[in-house]
């Protein structure tokens, strides 16, 4: 399995994302000419070498006059994209990008996503950024993209709606549900267009998973950090076999409060478990009662018992080896009338069992077209039934 491994180390920002994806051996071309299919033909993208702190990094830039003075609409984001002549795979990755961006906007704003003008985001640099992100990501095509915890800065930082705190409140509302780690920097160290990166992209938060790493790139920001390389890490390779054992581990709560429950899971599914669910029981002398239980590799199990033991009122916990039968996963995306949805497939060889449109994808075109979120669900499973060329799992 392909892994792609965002280590965050001093924070991430789009163009520090590209520079990493560069190192990693993924061309500029596509992203120039797909630029100039939008009529941007007049900006040139290029990539430099930089030290920084003794690390060597690539610095993505964008050379050339924005006749637009980067003030662009969501709509006209969409249009351009359009234009672009994208690959059903990479419109979809830069789709959920700049959607996840606009929803962000829309409820800090109080407006509609089709109201939002982007400034900052709108400007030619962010947009080759999370274009070209967007065709780096489906040229490496990983099977699993993971991320360790993204960090924010403290302070103030100026944007075209005035001065405001760190972490930007968009970048917040992105990253809504991910835990978040703060360094004492007086800096803006994760941006909107890395927080919408990590949103629709990363498929899980983690520390370093295990793998065999065949490249590493380094992406450099452009902001000198105190005492730190302003880098971002991404790390190409196969994770390592994953063990043929796997561990049930259950614990009944009968006075933890409803509302703590949110976080107990979340902690979990962060450090290693596999999946997290909860079950209503009645326990002795009727009284009602929750069972936690997750699945886990063994290597996980002393790490998450100690987040139940801490996050919960439990004092017991039962533990027993399970064993799995796996289907083959896969992800394709399909052109329907409301836009590109990923479709996660399973199945076993030339069988496949289970196709299921990725609810985001689906929600965010419902959004944007204003339709209801069922007839893009259908659309795009009709698509993929329509599709002659249809690839097995």
């Amino acid at each position: 399995m392909k892994v792609l491994h965002f280590d965050i180390i001093s924070g991430i920002a789009g163009d520090m994302t590209m520079a990493a994806l560069v190192q990693l051996g993924v061309p500029l071309q596509p992203l120039q000419e797909a630029l100039s299919a939008m009529g941007l033909g007049g900006c040139q993208v290029f990539t430099s070498k930089v030290r920084t702190h003794g690390i060597s990094a690539l610095r993505f830039e964008v050379a050339g006059r924005d006749q637009e003075h980067g003030h662009r609409s969501y709509a006209e984001i969409r249009r351009l994209l359009d234009k672009a002549g994208l690959a059903a795979g990479a419109r979809g990755r830069a789709e959920a990008m700049f959607s996840k961006l606009a929803e962000a906007e829309a409820t800090v704003h109080d407006v509609s996503p089709e109201q939002v003008t982007f400034h900052e985001v709108g400007a030619i640099d962010s947009i080759a950024d999370l274009l070209g992100c967007a065709l780096a990501l489906e040229a490496l095509k990983p099977d699993r993209i993971s991320s360790s915890f993204p960090v924010t800065g403290t302070g103030l930082t100026e944007s075209q709606h005035g001065t405001l705190p760190i972490p930007a409140p968009a970048t917040l509302e992105i990253l809504k549900g991910v835990r978040l780690r703060t360094l004492e920097v007086e800096a803006e160290l994760t941006t909107p267009t890395g927080a919408a990166i990590l949103a629709t992209q990363v498929q899980q938060f983690t520390a370093t998973p295990d793998l065999v790493v065949r490249a590493v790139g380094y992406g450099a920001g452009t902001r000198e950090l105190p005492g730190r390389p302003n880098v971002l890490r991404l790390l190409w390779g196969e994770s390592v076999a994953e063990s043929s054992e796997e561990l049930l581990i259950e614990a009944n709560l009968d006075d933890l409060s409803p509302a703590l429950f949110e976080h107990l899971i979340d902690r979990l599914l962060e450090n290693g478990a596999l999946d997290v669910w909860l079950q209503p029981v009645i326990m002795k002398k009727s009284r009602p009662a929750v069972v936690v239980a997750l699945l886990c590799a063994v290597e996980h199990a002393s790490a998450l018992e100690t987040i139940l033991f801490s996050e919960s009122t439990t004092i017991g916990l039962r533990r027993q080896p399970v064993q799995r039968r796996k289907l083959e996963r896969r992800s394709e995306t399909v052109d329907t009338p409301y836009g590109p949805v990923r479709l996660k497939i399973s199945g076993e060889g030339a069988r496949i069992f289970t196709v299921a449109p990725e609810y985001e994808d689906c929600r965010a075109r419902a959004r944007e077209r204003q339709v209801p979120l069922k007839d893009v669900y259908q659309a795009a499973r009709a698509a993929w039934e329509q599709n002659p060329r249809r690839s097995k799992p």
